[in-house]
């Protein structure tokens, strides 16, 4: 969902943008498009992996806003590897002459990473972006991408440009975490329950707020990360936290800062983690 309005922010700054959802529930581009397209593996198993039947229109599909949208999909459940799924999406578009003709190609991944697989997208990317929540397990995830991020700068040119906070009323974790992993805050998305209904609605943001104009300051957030996104930042290459030490992190600071507000701890716990990563 956050991926979406950052696409379509970014064609809203005149960029030709392909979004490609890299999670095996498919529904990375649902809100831009309204229903869960086709996935690449499922069009290459119709057509029995022959690649020269496949064409554009097989697997590309136009979402709001003029964003092109494309799933990969994922293995069956207990069996295969996301980076393959992932290398077999970026082999047909340029087998389809498509990989090549947008300004921005942003690979919206799933943020547990947990092996070179779901990593997989990094390879073909100039930036990542992780999106994570003020919570403790989002942020634990946080960490896991910005070593993997360490890991493949080494081979590639990739850089991180920053971290976006989503849907947090309180940044104080998400300050602490980057004080000691240096990196951007490029924005901290509000707490809106309207983010969350985009989702069901099956709509993004902008598109709701053509009738909604009360969600028009929520959409300036998302066209602030695709501005930084555009202006070609150096980013960073993280060093992560030891395990160890990130977990004695915010337990320190809730002990140090909250045992006048045991409230705030209590709705914090309450927060749904979430988090994910954007590649571009």
């Amino acid at each position: 969902m956050t991926s979406c309005n950052i696409s379509i922010a970014l064609a809203r700054r005149g960029k030709k943008v392909l979004q490609i959802g890299c999670d095996p529930k498919h529904d990375s581009t649902f809100t831009l498009t309204g229903f869960l397209i086709p996935t690449i593996i499922d069009t290459l198993q119709v057509k029995d992996y022959h690649y020269e039947d496949v064409w554009p229109e097989d697997v590309i599909y136009k979402g709001y806003g003029g964003v092109d949208c494309v799933e990969a999909g994922g293995p069956p459940a207990g069996a295969g590897c996301g980076g393959y799924v992932v290398g077999e999406t970026v082999k047909l578009l340029k087998e389809l002459n498509a990989f090549y003709e947008y300004d921005i190609i942003l690979f919206d991944v799933l943020g547990d990473v947990v092996c070179g697989g779901f990593a997989a997208p990094l390879n073909y990317a100039d930036y990542c972006i992780i999106i994570t929540d003020n919570g403790f397990d989002a942020l634990f995830a946080a960490n896991r991408i910005s070593a993997s991020v360490r890991e493949k700068s080494n081979t590639h040119p990739l850089r991180l440009a920053g971290l976006v906070g989503n849907r947090t009323s309180e940044r104080d974790l998400i300050d602490k975490y980057v004080e000691s992993c240096p990196m951007p805050v490029l924005e901290v998305l509000p707490l809106v329950e309207d983010i969350r209904i985009s989702r069901v609605k099956g709509k993004t943001l902008f598109e709701m707020a053509e009738y909604q104009e009360n969600l028009n300051y929520v959409c300036d957030f998302y066209l602030n990360i695709a501005d930084q996104i555009l202006s070609e930042p150096e980013g960073v290459i993280p060093r992560e936290i030891p395990d160890r030490e990130l977990f004695s992190l915010p337990s320190d600071f809730y002990l140090n800062v909250n045992l006048e507000n045991p409230e705030k701890v209590m709705l914090e716990e309450q927060n749904v983690p979430s988090l994910g990563f954007t590649v571009i």
